[in-house]
């Protein structure tokens, strides 16, 4: 017989763990299942070069956790009760151009105004007046991205009743390119600010992509950058203590096949060995919306349209590849002026007609190495290194289908595009000789994609941030309120809304649906 649990839960990414925390500790008997040996998805910190480094696998920053309820008011008790801890570096990001110039950002908006009155003194008013603007807005913006979103029509209708709603549907359609325009002048200033913008896995240029730059910076200054001492990995053990504390279950090594369907209702999981476990109440997908439909519901009568909506989903312009170095003592680059000691340190583009021309090369499928970072998160943690030594994340966007060869292109040339990285960043330092390194490792576009699974095409936000996928549209247009046309079946992770990247958001959503349908208080379960 299958072991049998109110809740069962599909995948154990950070959403997942987060449903599963607030479900057992309204009472409920949860197990999460996950495929890997260890839980957290993409959340994920491991000593990869070298015992005592700790460095992040995929995500590096939690920003955009900080505005989540779930952390602001401690609501699973992860900081007071289970270990979690967040640093928020005060030197967050440095650019230089190859003038000399460089142009700072800090977490104190008055000191990057400064760094940025140093090229234009205009714009260092123009960029402080934005994110006043824009903080004017954000208790609204936070307060959307943390709630359940209303479809489509709903919200336009909602939104077309003030001028403020009116400019978050202009922002929706335009460029993020646009929208920097309208408020900065100098073009080094703009390109740095279109470089936040193409966090998002996007082209800057492409319409639809205002939303995403509107809010990143903004959201920093008031919310902080969320560095997870201990590593990024640090947030899914802390989940994990939090879960088991409630009595949850979680089954690691155990690869979902299919959802269990009963006379057609979800109710339960089955997996790759053949043995299930069942879901009474409900049962959670923490997977990538491709995963689930239609391979993992055989058989069940879909709404007319729906699967071809998934099957036609946009994903990501390009997608990352990461190499992480240990160092016998921390970088020192080249340019000085006080940039060593930075979170986020960047060569930046001066003209903007490269500038965008290497971002056609990427959707192309030309693997052009001009949008690399160097990130130092021992900067902020310094509990992520022993003492004197060093490390650097080299994250750098580069295409998963490339234009000669195609994604499994990258087996064969990825030692290569390393090496290639890591000579990029010697020519801006002045050690990062052979006997500086300790410990080397890479992971191409393909190797994050078979790292984690839900990672469909690559793209570490399930699907593409454009203006048709975002809000009630995630995953489709009618299915974006966490259920889905499969009875008993929630969806949550970067699939749904807010969307990917380490937000909470998805998770936090999806369980006031749950315990709604299920008759519980949320709000009782978050005091």
């Amino acid at each position: 017989m299958s072991d049998s649990y109110d809740v069962v839960i599909a995948g154990a990414g950070h959403n997942s763990l987060i449903v599963g925390c607030y479900l057992a500790k309204a009472g409920l008997k949860v197990c999460i299942a996950e495929r890997k040996e260890k839980a957290g998805g993409s959340v994920a910190t491991d000593e990869i070069t070298g015992a005592g480094f700790k460095q992040d696998v995929c995500s590096v920053s939690h920003s955009m956790l900080m505005g989540n309820p779930l952390i602001r008011n401690d609501e699973l008790e992860l900081m007071s009760k289970f270990g979690l801890a967040y640093a928020n570096p005060e030197k967050m990001t440095a650019l230089f151009f190859d003038d000399g110039s460089i142009l700072e950002f800090f977490s104190d908006l008055d000191r990057t105004c400064a760094s940025m009155a140093k090229i234009s003194p205009k714009d260092a008013v123009n960029f402080r007046n934005f994110c006043t603007m824009v903080d004017q807005t954000m208790d609204m913006l936070v307060m959307g991205m943390y709630s359940v979103p209303p479809s489509a029509s709903v919200q336009a209708m909602m939104l077309e009743g003030s001028p403020e709603g009116q400019e978050m549907m202009r922002l929706q359609q335009i460029s993020a390119w646009d929208l920097i325009c309208e408020w900065i002048e100098h073009p080094k200033i703009r390109i740095a600010l279109a470089r936040y913008a193409s966090e998002a896995m996007l082209n800057p240029f492409d319409n639809g992509t205002g939303f995403g730059f509107y809010v990143i910076l903004p959201y920093m200054y008031r919310f902080g950058t969320g560095i997870c001492v201990g590593g990024s990995g640090a947030l899914a053990e802390s989940l994990v203590r939090c879960f088991e504390h409630h009595g949850g279950t979680i089954r690691l090594n155990s690869e979902v096949k299919q959802i269990l369907l009963e006379n057609g209702e979800a109710k339960g999981l089955v997996f790759t060995d053949g043995s299930s476990i069942r879901g009474t109440k409900a049962v959670v997908a923490g997977l990538h919306v491709a995963q689930i439909f239609p391979d993992m519901v055989p058989g069940f009568d879909l709404p007319s349209g729906f699967q071809h909506r998934i099957d036609t989903l946009k994903y990501a312009d390009f997608q990352p590849m990461t190499v992480n170095i240990s160092l016998n003592e921390p970088l020192k680059f080249k340019i000085g002026q006080g940039i060593d000691d930075f979170f986020w340190v960047e060569r930046s583009h001066s003209d903007v007609d490269e500038f965008r021309k290497g971002f056609l090369d990427l959707q192309c499928g030309i693997p052009i190495r001009d949008y690399s970072c160097w990130v130092q998160q021992f900067r902020a943690d310094p509990t992520r290194v022993p003492e004197g030594k060093g490390t650097v994340h080299i994250y750098a966007f580069l295409p998963l289908d490339l234009k000669d060869g195609g994604r499994e292109k990258w087996d064969e040339i990825g030692a290569e595009m390393a090496d290639k990285l890591i000579d990029d960043l010697r020519q801006q330092v002045t050690n990062l000789t052979d006997d500086n390194i300790i410990g080397m490792h890479f992971r191409t576009p393909l190797d994050i994609t078979r790292y984690n699974t839900a990672l469909v095409n690559g793209d570490i936000q399930h699907l593409g941030f454009f203006s048709w996928q975002l809000g009630g549209n995630r995953p489709v247009p009618g299915w974006g309120q966490y259920k889905m046309p499969v009875p008993k079946l929630y969806m949550t992770a970067g699939s749904t809304h807010p969307g990917g990247g380490v937000t909470g958001g998805p998770g936090r959503n999806a369980t006031q649906v749950i315990m709604e349908d299920l008759g519980l208080d949320f709000e009782k379960v978050c005091g």
